[in-house]
């Protein structure tokens, strides 16, 4: 009788949890950066995508189930990333073309693109996570390029609330943090100086708002940036902090792998540690794989919810 008492209440509970969601949520092109890059090279890269399981899934899942819509249609996960990879690079000025050849050469394999929702109850924030696991193949071999991206909201009017902050700004960030990565491998590409201290004025006061100018930071590919970015880890926004501890692993930042590891154990917040595990990941170092794994064993026989989500994000990089 308890039991049927249990699983009565957890179907009330997600009922009321569903019942003034939308099924469908309309989202839009990212935004394109307004920061240039410079390149070793101006000869044109066409690079080939292959999606590994296009179609397969679907791309939000969840909690609240829902699906989205883009340009009136409903989302195409593999022509959204295509389209909005290409106006990217050209926002940069980076030659590159993509190609929806799979044959082509170099190719980005998408291993996963999908968006994951969760809320505990009506009066907690709807969260997203926005994750890419990605295998990058050149002449020199094949090297693993993923992102992940944490966003929450709690809608005080209406769900409409809801898609910029949980939707369309973390699809933008994955977005753009994958065009840089691929960008930095093919071309060696990164903004200027000038560049770089512009936006470094713009967050040393950074407030929850201006969290999507600390992606910016890491995005331009320019290391200048990482001692600013090492700073507003501890910042107070958690928004903010988390761009940063993100962007230290866009940026490569070996020299940070110290201070990520203990943001790893001891940040207060598992988003923070979140962070500092997925900029690990991307810091792409023997130390730091091994570390992963280390911590894959740690988490591997744990059903809580947040071990559940370590070890997502630390399958898209081992």
């Amino acid at each position: 009788m308890k039991v049927h008492a249990r699983h009565a209440m957890l179907g009330a509970s997600l009922l009321l949890l569903a019942g003034c969601a939308p099924a469908r949520y309309a989202v839009k092109a990212p935004d394109p950066s307004n920061v240039p890059y410079t390149s070793t090279s101006t000869a044109t890269t066409n690079l080939g995508i292959k999606h590994q399981q296009a179609g397969a899934t679907a791309f939000m899942t969840g909690r609240l189930p829902a699906s989205l819509d883009y340009a009136g249609k409903p989302l195409e996960p593999a022509a959204y990333l295509e389209q909005s990879l290409q106006a990217e690079f050209a926002a940069r000025g980076v030659p590159i073309t993509v190609s929806s050849d799979a044959s082509a050469f170099p190719r980005l394999d998408v291993a996963s693109f999908r968006m994951t929702n969760w809320r505990t109850n009506a009066y907690t924030p709807f969260i997203t996570f926005t994750s890419l696991s990605t295998d990058l193949e050149t002449a020199t071999g094949r090297k693993r390029i993923a992102v992940f991206v944490k966003r929450g909201k709690v809608p005080v009017w209406s769900f409409d609330e809801l898609v910029e902050p949980t939707l369309n700004e973390p699809l933008s960030v994955a977005v753009k943090e994958l065009a840089s990565k691929v960008a930095r491998e093919l071309y060696g590409a990164q903004a200027s100086d000038e560049a770089v201290d512009v936006l470094v004025d713009k967050v040393t006061n950074a407030k929850t708002d201006d969290y999507l100018d600390v992606y910016a930071l890491g995005f331009t590919n320019n290391p200048r940036a990482i001692p600013t970015l090492a700073k507003l880890t501890s910042a107070e926004p958690e928004y903010v902090r988390m761009a940063a501890i993100s962007s230290l692993g866009t940026l490569r930042a070996v020299d940070q792998f110290e201070l990520l590891k203990t943001l790893s154990l001891k940040a207060e917040l598992w988003q923070d540690r979140a962070m500092a595990i997925k900029a690990i990941g991307d810091l792409d170092t023997p130390e730091g794989r091994a570390y992963l794994g280390e911590m894959r064993t740690r988490f591997q026989n744990s059903k809580e919810n947040e071990a559940r989500w370590t070890l997502d994000l630390i399958s898209l990089y081992i």
